[in-house]
């Protein structure tokens, strides 16, 4: 009996951690995506990936509540590079955090266009009808001493 029970611990142990790696494969694939979907401006895919009423603590000191589809879509959010960093993936149940810190270099024409800006940044998702959506972000702009 104490065979069984260890088999199926263990089994079971293999299955959670199994499930954490593809959660975080698939977290680093979809905002991976929202990178091209912003650089490329495909308001398809950021519509599927970012809630309606997606919440962003923005590096412009303001918080902004859903519309930044339409941003990206007007040029006020452009950008001629992004790269991204995940360092932490948080999984709990159906919310995921991830952080890490991302370089963008604004678009000409934009506050601080041209300039490559770095930022640390918070990501929280959440998933919904089988799928996962992100629900609110926060980027912050580093200071350099």
């Amino acid at each position: 009996m104490k065979k069984i029970v260890s088999t199926l611990l263990s089994l079971l142990i293999f299955i959670s951690s199994y499930s954490q790696k593809a959660i975080e494969e698939e977290m680093r694939r979809l905002e991976e995506k929202v990178v091209q979907a912003v650089l490329q401006k495909d308001s398809a895919t950021l519509r599927k990936i970012w809630a309606p009423n997606f919440m962003v603590n923005a590096p412009i000191n303001r918080v902004v509540t859903g519309g930044q589809v339409e941003l990206v879509m007007a040029g006020a959010i452009s950008y001629s590079s992004y790269i991204l960093d995940i360092e932490k993936i948080l999984i709990k149940g159906d919310i995921v955090i991830t952080m890490g810190n991302e370089t963008v270099v604004p678009v000409l024409g934009n506050p601080k266009g041209g300039q490559t800006i770095k930022r640390r940044y918070t990501q929280i998702w959440v998933k919904e009808n089988g799928r996962w959506i992100a629900i609110a972000r926060h980027a912050n702009e580093v200071c350099l001493q």
